[in-house]
């Protein structure tokens, strides 16, 4: 009897954290009518956007058209940060077509946006960007707010129909593989405050036609272009110093001018070139 009421015990127990550590345990409703799912924090002081119900297949389509998601929210009479957005929170929401993420939203969980199918518009405020979208081909458009400072590695790595991407002047770095295999971007402008283009950063943009390298960056990685089949134009400016391994492999350009300030090429950086 002992063995079975201990038993029965931890069960109980471990549901109750199972239900804390999955189930959304408030919801508020936005300005605009749509409703929110939260839980909390480890010491309930900061909210974490979640799915409705138990587990991310409890409901479908619990978010659809146009989410915002808010930097703060009042609940109970208390005004409460919302920092993070939680492991699957919007999975298979295939009725989801854009989303605003606000500054203050630090961590995106894994498989967060996963089976959006229907998520062609993304908007971020938020200070850093992850690989949180990575992979998502539905995308058509990325926006970056003024509070964005570094676009992570493979970010929006394999976002096939991402045509268009807004890099503000606050953007200092853009990570390894941000925009790898993006192969429907078609233009891109790299402002004076990028300082660092990480390795294959555009590489397989195989519809990327031109390019202009800001004065601000003193040197252009491993494969940074490579595979950009269509790419036919492209401005290094006297900052460069060096040019990585296969940089320009595989690019349609018809000439390049290479700068003085230009002391070192990587192997293959510009091999077939036609």
């Amino acid at each position: 009897m002992k063995q079975f009421n201990l038993t029965f015990l931890l069960t109980v127990l471990m549901s109750m954290v199972g239900v804390k550590a999955l189930a959304h345990v408030i919801e508020v409703e936005n300005a605009d009518g749509k409703t929110i799912y939260y839980n909390w924090n480890y010491d309930k002081t900061e909210l974490i956007v979640t799915y409705r119900g138990y587990g991310y297949d409890y409901f479908n389509d619990e978010y659809s058209g146009d989410i915002n998601i808010p930097e703060s929210v009042v609940y109970d009479g208390n005004n409460y940060s919302v920092t993070s957005i939680g492991d699957g929170a919007f999975y298979n929401c295939s009725g989801l077509t854009s989303v605003t993420i606000g500054n203050s939203v630090t961590t995106i969980g894994k498989e967060a946006f996963k089976g959006c199918s229907g998520l062609t518009s993304v908007t971020l405020y938020c200070r850093s960007v992850g690989s949180w979208f990575k992979g998502s081909t539905s995308i058509k458009e990325v926006i970056l707010g003024d509070e964005v400072k570094s676009i992570g590695n493979e970010a929006f790595r394999g976002c096939s129909g991402l045509t268009s991407v807004t890099i503000p002047n606050s953007v200092t770095s853009i990570g390894d593989g941000a925009f790898y295999y993006c192969s429907n971007l078609t233009s891109v402008t790299i402002p004076n405050s990028v300082t660092t283009i990480g390795n294959y950063a555009f590489s397989g943009c195989s519809n990327l036609t031109s390019v202009t390298i800001p004065n601000s960056v003193t040197s252009i990685g491993d494969n940074v272009f490579s595979g950009c089949s269509n790419l036919t134009s492209v401005t290094i400016p006297n900052s460069v110093t060096s040019i990585g391994y296969r940089a320009f492999f595989s690019c349609s350009l018809t000439s390049v001018n290479i700068p003085n300030s230009v002391t070192t090429i990587g192997d293959d950086a510009f091999s077939g070139c036609i």
